[in-house]
């Protein structure tokens, strides 16, 4: 196949730029991000020598994953606006192609291998456009031909393999539907069977992308009639109270009473493993006159309207909150054990008993020393970060306050109010009468009164009279 030599030499001298001409906000920007980089990968990995989890790679990784994810928000402020829609899916499930379809226009390469495959926003913009980030953070134009040269058999055709060295990419497009969304289409979480196969889009940079989405449509091909067992167990690992739709492609490859089995069969799964979903539903590309695309249009139209919801600071508050409850258990600990060895002493007669026992007694006061210089290098530490997030986002429109550790909770599905009073019950105590905090809304004549009333009785009295 020929192709022009120079002109894919020019793109791959644009990908791997390393320096381009930054502004004044552009350049702070860059530093602070810079300094948040450093703050988690040196600072808290020297703190880690100290004491530390032993997930704390886990918690080392998904940092660098977040920060990397916020920072193609900071590139790019008008991401900072939008409801992301992610879309996942093992390799090969269609999401690709289901974009493209929702489109009405071939945006993206379907079937591209996970090698060269980039993490693709699409979104309204004023004109048609596509920008990248490369591995040093750098913007990055690309023609809509150089966009889908980016393909798995980009080496075979063209000799390169630009696709690596890209982070992610961005498209604009005057004609996109949803003002209040950008899709974000996600490499394949699962493993191909290539030896090109690279680990930078492995399922743990999927799961990081998909946590941070406000929505994700979850992509499964109908073929094999059923959600796989990766399937299931990549969903269980995502974030609960991140709303999820299961859209099955390629349903033009069954039959309508098969499809109807199947998408039965898939709520039953779903539903089986305690995996709640907004729907199953099934299109195809091909015949969308038997399985429409309009029920899935229909979910992206109702997302339009949602009230934005960005994740990235309770998504880091999480992490810093795991190192913190290890901190915390092994603090306990020592507590308990130093309690011991004061009763040991206590009641230890011989001299070299408590002269064993004195020696085992400093060196647990020194462990619970030590412990509370961790605590309190790691609450300096979060301090630090969250400050310099939040100047951040000030500047790019991303409010980032740090969330109270009580917003970190998953309310979902739980009835405060029949815990409480099962709770009640339990202590054998009766059902609080709440008329006698009501009645005299029927006497009160101003809209003043009534909320008079209601701040004293329902954020005070009424739940009190619940509580134990």
């Amino acid at each position: 196949m020929s192709f022009d030599v120079q002109a894919r030499y020019e793109l791959m001298c644009r990908a791997s730029q390393l320096v381009t001409a930054q502004d004044g906000n552009a350049l702070a920007i860059a530093e602070q991000l810079t300094a948040l980089h450093k703050l988690i990968q040196q600072d808290l990995s020297a703190l880690a020598r100290s004491g530390s989890p032993d997930n704390f790679a886990d918690i080392l990784r998904n940092f660098g994953l977040e920060l990397e994810r916020f920072r193609e928000f900071c590139e790019f402020p008008d991401l900072a606006q939008k409801v992301v829609v992610g879309f996942g899916g093992a390799f090969s499930a269609g999401k690709s192609s289901l974009i493209n379809t929702v489109l009405g226009k071939k945006r993206l390469v379907a079937e591209v291998d996970p090698t060269t495959s980039l993490p693709t926003y699409l979104l309204h913009g004023v004109q048609e456009e596509i920008t990248a980030l490369n591995l040093f953070q750098r913007r990055v134009s690309l023609s809509h031909d150089e966009f889908l040269s980016l393909t798995h058999d980009e080496k075979e055709n063209y000799g390169s393999q630009i696709g690596t060295l890209l982070r992610s990419a961005f498209v604009s497009d005057p004609d996109f539907a949803w003002r209040n969304l950008a899709l974000l289409d996600t490499p394949g979480y699962s493993k191909p069977e290539s030896k090109d196969w690279n680990e930078r889009t492995d399922e743990q940079v999927a799961r990081a992308q998909l946590n941070s989405a406000q929505f994700v449509v979850w992509v499964v091909a109908i073929d094999n009639g059923t959600i796989s067992e990766d399937d299931l167990n990549f969903l269980a690992s995502l974030r609960v109270d991140i709303p999820r739709l299961v859209v099955l492609t390629r349903a033009d490859k069954k039959t309508p009473e098969d499809v109807l089995e199947v998408v039965k069969a898939v709520r039953q799964t779903l539903g089986d493993r305690a995996l709640p979903v907004l729907d199953v539903i099934a299109v195809s590309a091909r015949k969308k006159q038997d399985f429409p695309i309009e029920p899935f249009l229909a979910w992206l139209s109702q997302w339009n309207t949602v009230p934005l919801a960005l994740t990235f600071a309770k998504n880091f508050k999480r992490e810093f909150t795991a190192y913190a409850r290890f901190i915390e258990a092994e603090q306990r600990v020592a507590y308990l054990r130093l309690n011991r060895i004061n009763r040991i002493l206590a009641m230890a007669d011989l001299p070299d008993l408590r002269s064993d026992a004195e020696d085992l007694q400093h060196v647990a006061q020194a462990e619970l020393e030590q412990l509370q210089v961790l605590a309190d290098e790691l609450h300096s530490l979060r301090q630090v970060f969250f400050k310099r997030l939040k100047v951040i986002g000030d500047v790019v429109g991303i409010p980032m306050p740090e969330p109270e550790e009580i917003d970190l909770l998953d309310m979902q599905g739980v009835d405060l109010l029949a815990f409480l009073q099962a709770e009640r019950e339990t202590q054998g105590k009766k059902e609080e009468d709440y008329s006698r905090y009501w009645r005299p809304l029927s006497v009160l004549e101003t809209p003043s009164h009534v909320a008079e009333l209601l701040r004293r009785t329902v954020n005070v009295s009424s739940v009190q009279c619940l509580l134990p």
